[in-house]
């Protein structure tokens, strides 16, 4: 293992600090401090620590959360920036999902945020063995997308520079929910046109791509396209074990395949360094103190290791506070092992899938 991770386990002090800052009455975020008034909650006085947190501030059930999905939608995104942190200035970074869902919620990125993530990415990328001083080539989601202004970041800070194929998810879910097959198709091969002039005239060390356009790779451009690749990185959702397989065994061999998951106001988690025993699965390390992942059941409660719940985040962040709110996705929760448990002592996510993306919809086909 590398140099002492910074990630840790999230503290009870953490938790506090996050409090202090977001229910503060002066300078506090806007939006809790509403809920936290018309609740009466007096979060400020009462929460102590995780547990007092989990149930006093935690997103208590469905309306609770569309409330605050509605919101994040239809208000100004200023109405969940704590008023210390927008005074004191610095880089905001507005996200917006990628409205696969419905409308994009928006979130933000604070520079304190984003510099952490940079930090822990660097971390797991040299972990995985992804090379430093080669250019990188992302066939994603960029505009209002967080992932692509994440990815260049990625390859500039890591010495290499960053070429990109855009992707739009929301044109795809409207070919995919009205049945325009032709031009979803068409779609895809633009994509698949676009890559390959990238990879005629660059030399593409590292390949950024989502996780289901990754899979059509060896049959849309063939693996002798990219002879220079060093390293391969996922994201999106689902990576079955046996396409992990062949990537890593078949098609790119000895190339590491490294997934990462999240979301555009969440944030994001890395894949575990891939050992035998993971079987193909790919597994991920909750990036502690900023966020925690979990798996749930019906009621909220954390279902054993080795079962599947929906995936349920803590975002604890300067910039942001998100307090229990539940993904769309679900997964199995993970038991730490191997090399890198002791490093990363906390739950990991295994296997995590978007439920309605497994019933035939099409826009599985490129997100």
């Amino acid at each position: 293992m590398p140099s002492p991770s910074k990630l840790r386990p999230i503290t009870d002090e953490d938790v506090r600090r996050a409090v202090r800052l977001h229910f503060d009455p002066q300078d506090g975020t806007p939006y809790w401090l509403e809920r936290d008034r018309r609740d009466g909650t007096d979060a400020l006085r009462k929460v102590h620590g995780m547990l007092d947190a989990q149930q006093l501030i935690g997103l208590r059930d469905g309306p609770d959360q569309a409330h605050f999905e509605e919101a994040s939608r239809r208000t100004p995104l200023a109405n969940f920036v704590p008023r210390r942190v927008l005074t004191e200035g610095g880089p905001l970074w507005a996200a917006q999902t990628g409205g696969t869902t419905g409308p994009a919620k928006h979130g933000t990125w604070g520079a304190r945020y984003w510099a952490d993530i940079l930090e822990f990415s660097d971390e797991f990328l040299d972990l995985h063995g992804v090379p430093r001083g080669v250019d990188w080539l992302f066939v994603g989601p960029m505009g209002p997308h967080t992932t692509g202004r994440l990815v260049v970041a990625f390859a500039e800070r890591r010495g290499g520079m960053c070429f990109s194929v855009d992707l739009d998810p929301r044109i795809v879910k409207i070919f995919g929910e009205e049945g325009m097959t032709a031009a979803y198709d068409r779609y895809v091969q633009h994509i698949w046109d676009q890559v390959a002039e990238v990879a005629r005239a660059q030399r593409i060390g590292v390949l950024f791509c989502t996780s289901r356009l990754l899979e059509m790779l060896p049959e849309r451009l063939g693996t002798e396209a990219l002879p220079g690749l060093r390293a391969i990185v996922h994201a999106g959702t689902t990576m079955e074990p046996e396409s992990h397989r062949q990537l890593r065994e078949d098609f790119f061999p000895g190339v590491p395949v490294v997934g990462m998951y999240g979301t555009s106001t969440t944030g994001i988690s890395w894949q575990k360094p891939f050992e035998p025993e993971d079987d193909h699965h790919v597994v991920y390390v909750p990036c502690q103190p900023h966020i925690a992942l979990d798996a749930v059941d019906d009621d909220g409660n954390e279902v054993p290791f080795g079962e599947e719940g929906r995936v349920r985040v803590w975002r604890l962040t300067d910039d942001a506070l998100l307090p229990g709110f539940l993904e769309r996705d679900r997964a199995r929760r993970v038991q730490p092992y191997g090399a890198a448990a002791e490093r990363y002592p906390w739950p990991w996510l295994g296997d995590p899938y978007s439920p309605e993306f497994t019933e035939g919809r099409r826009i599985e086909g490129v997100y």
